[in-house]
């Protein structure tokens, strides 16, 4: 008897991701014949199944959206989970918060519990550790399998979904440029790692408004 496969096992097999497994086995344009071929064939030979049960509970609202934060002592964190809150009541949903603590294994893990069919959608900010490892194949996963993802504040370009960014940029040049116009020569920045995109972009932000002194 086969083993049962799932897309996950599909993407590892062949090294390729599991949206470009799914996309493969829904026949889509953007996946080039040669790899869809070798997907199905794949597929056929293990007999792969997509989880009915999964795809059920998914299409079962629940009236909640699963959130996912990389801190909870953070006030910028803890004003964007009220005015979740506030959206999601006025449309007659509730929220299920869950927090990383920055770390990767623990936004997995929260990720598995709430795509399991308890939520409607999720909204996460990655977690620290996640961008440090680079690694994003429980989002892809999570796109690849339709299941609705926004991201925010912090984001990567990898993950094909909706994303909700500030203009981290320009916070940074007029954070800069309201210290210059106060007679501030020496400024300092104090900053997030460089995988940090938010930290990044503020930088450049700082650089901007420094060419006005130099």
């Amino acid at each position: 008897m086969k083993q049962k496969i799932t897309i996950k096992t599909i993407a590892k097999e062949l090294g390729v991701s599991t949206s470009t497994v799914s996309k493969a086995l829904k026949d889509s344009h953007e996946i080039s014949i040669e790899t869809k071929e070798k997907i199905k064939a794949y597929a056929d030979l293990y007999n792969y199944k997509p989880n009915s049960l999964a795809l059920q509970l998914r299409n079962q609202k629940t009236k909640v959206i699963g959130v996912i934060l990389p801190k909870i002592v953070h006030h910028f964190f803890s004003t964007v989970v009220t005015g979740i809150e506030q959206g999601a009541t006025e449309k007659g949903y509730n929220i299920i918060v869950c927090f990383s603590n920055e770390s990767y294994q623990k936004e997995v893990e929260s990720l598995k519990i709430l795509s399991n069919g308890s939520v409607d959608g999720l909204i996460i900010s990655i977690a620290n550790g996640t961008l440090e490892n680079n690694d994003f194949e429980h989002f892809k996963g999570l796109v690849a399998e339709e299941i609705p993802l926004v991201l925010i504040d912090r984001v990567v370009d990898d993950i094909l979904c909706d994303k909700v960014v500030f203009d981290d940029v320009g916070a940074g040049y007029k954070a800069t440029k309201f210290l210059i116009n106060n007679g501030r020569k020496r400024i300092a920045l104090l900053t997030t790692p460089k995988h940090v995109s938010v930290g990044a972009l503020r930088r450049q932000g700082y650089e901007k408004a420094l060419i006005i002194l130099y």
